[in-house]
């Protein structure tokens, strides 16, 4: 029995999964007055849409694949800095990821809470990137690492990283929790750039949608 070609589509005010083959909406998510989407990415049995509107700000939403309901709605700035992307890392059923060169933050998929959006400490020369060993929530740069608590946010050093490893000489890594979704993101994608479309995932293992 061959299986439906569904997908997921976006124009101004909504997003919609569609079943090509029977010619209808399985279900409309509706986005707020105005706002165009711009990517659609998947993570599991969430949907995140990055819309924008014209003299208006960005926004991040997350719906439910499966039933298309709405979660939540952020303005991109409440999340991030628009001078970094948005790559989040996944771990228990939170975002975690950075919000500026300087911030990390937590994030509910369920409900969009901010659990925490911290500071640490970090020199102008000196560039950190997130990830996630196991249980723990890093944070790597060409000089040291530090460990993120994942209740508080607060930091501290992590130097049993750098004796293991030459940072210096690190160019990328992959830790548990990241998924194809992130990948959209690291080219930064602006609200003029083309639209990404996002397939059936079927909710699966951290498929990506585009």
């Amino acid at each position: 029995m061959s299986m439906n070609k569904v997908a997921i589509f976006g124009k101004k005010d909504s997003i919609a999964k569609y079943d090509l083959t029977d010619n209808k909406p399985v279900w409309v998510g509706e986005l707020p007055k105005g706002q165009i989407p711009y990517v659609i990415a998947q993570y599991e049995n969430y949907i995140l849409v990055f819309s924008w509107a014209w003299f208006g700000s960005k926004m991040i939403h997350c719906f439910q694949e499966d039933s298309g309901d709405s979660l939540w709605s952020h303005y991109q700035e409440t999340l991030h800095s628009s001078m970094i992307p948005f790559l989040p890392h996944t771990f228990e059923n939170h975002m975690y990821y950075l919000a500026s060169s300087k911030e990390v933050a937590k994030l509910s998929w369920e409900t969009g809470k901010i659990v925490f959006r911290k500071r640490f400490k970090k020199s102008i020369f000196n560039q950190y990137g997130l990830g996630i060993i196991s249980d723990e929530v890093v944070l790597i740069s060409k000089k040291d690492a530090l460990i993120v608590n994942k209740e508080t946010g607060d930091t501290k050093s992590y130097p049993e990283l750098a004796k293991k490893l030459n940072l210096k000489e690190i160019t990328s890594a992959l830790g548990n929790g990241i998924t194809f979704m992130s990948l959209i993101s690291l080219t930064h994608p602006q609200a003029t750039d083309g639209g990404v479309y996002g397939g059936d995932g079927g909710g699966g293992g951290g498929d990506g949608g585009g």
